[in-house]
């Protein structure tokens, strides 16, 4: 059986896989607080249990997680480490240059972490500019209509930050990292100004998660990540 994770590879390994892969997947978390009831490390886990099960169904290897990102809205709470967007698209580019020169097919940025897609997005656009690269990929997390419908609880300022759907994908993966006896509610409302200046969470929110993480369950989290791998499969599968 091929392995599918590079950080398991010796460097002969390594330089094989990558020119025979159809994708490179490079994840990008970050370290940033999740309320009262779960760890700092959910992005971290969370995305790089993505990008292994959907390299299960493609011809894909995943590179180390990056478990830094741009987490600006919610830099003043404990446990928030931010990085700029020009620090995240610094090492996204050094990253996808070196993986280009040992002949990566195609590389795909996966956001373990929603607030580093627009970084990847830009890098993206940029390599295009100045290398012609037309190779590199990006995907942010996206729930359907009909999954939305599986939540219990309302999603506030259109946020599940360590809400009911974040907190179900942990209890899916790392069940160990979530203490529902610490999970609160909180249904905050947007200020009218968020639409006209950056305005941090910590003006508006407490707890530092959005709705009510108290709903969560393993089931539904199945749900969500079942969604979201298949989506990342379909892109490599059937788009790339």
């Amino acid at each position: 059986m091929k392995k599918i994770y590079a950080g398991d590879m010796t460097r002969l390994e390594f330089a094989e896989r990558i020119k025979e892969a159809k994708c490179v997947i490079v994840t990008a978390g970050s370290c940033e607080q999740h309320g009262y009831h779960m760890a700092l490390d959910t992005d971290n886990v969370l995305g790089h249990h993505m990008a292994m099960e959907a390299a299960k169904r493609c011809d894909a290897i995943v590179m180390p997680n990056i478990n830094y990102g741009q987490v600006w809205s919610a830099r003043k709470f404990p446990g928030s480490i931010s990085l700029s967007n020009d620090t995240l698209k610094a090492v996204l580019k050094e990253i996808i240059l070196s993986l280009e020169s040992f002949g990566a097919k195609n590389i795909l940025l996966l956001a373990g972490h929603n607030g580093n897609g627009q970084a990847m997005k830009d890098v993206a656009r940029e390599l295009v500019n100045t290398h012609d690269l037309h190779n590199v990929w990006y995907y942010t997390q996206t729930f359907s209509k009909e999954l939305k419908g599986v939540l219990e609880s309302p999603i506030p300022c259109n946020c599940v930050h360590a809400g009911e759907m974040e907190t179900s994908m942990m209890l899916c993966v790392r069940p160990d990292l979530v203490d529902l006896s610490k999970a609160e509610k909180d249904f905050p409302e947007l200020p009218a100004a968020a639409k006209y200046r950056p305005i941090s969470w910590d003006e508006y929110i407490t707890v530092g998660s959005y709705g009510d993480p108290s709903l969560a369950t393993e089931e539904k989290g199945k749900l969500f990540l079942d969604a979201i791998i298949d989506e990342v499969v379909h892109l490599i599968n059937d788009i790339m």
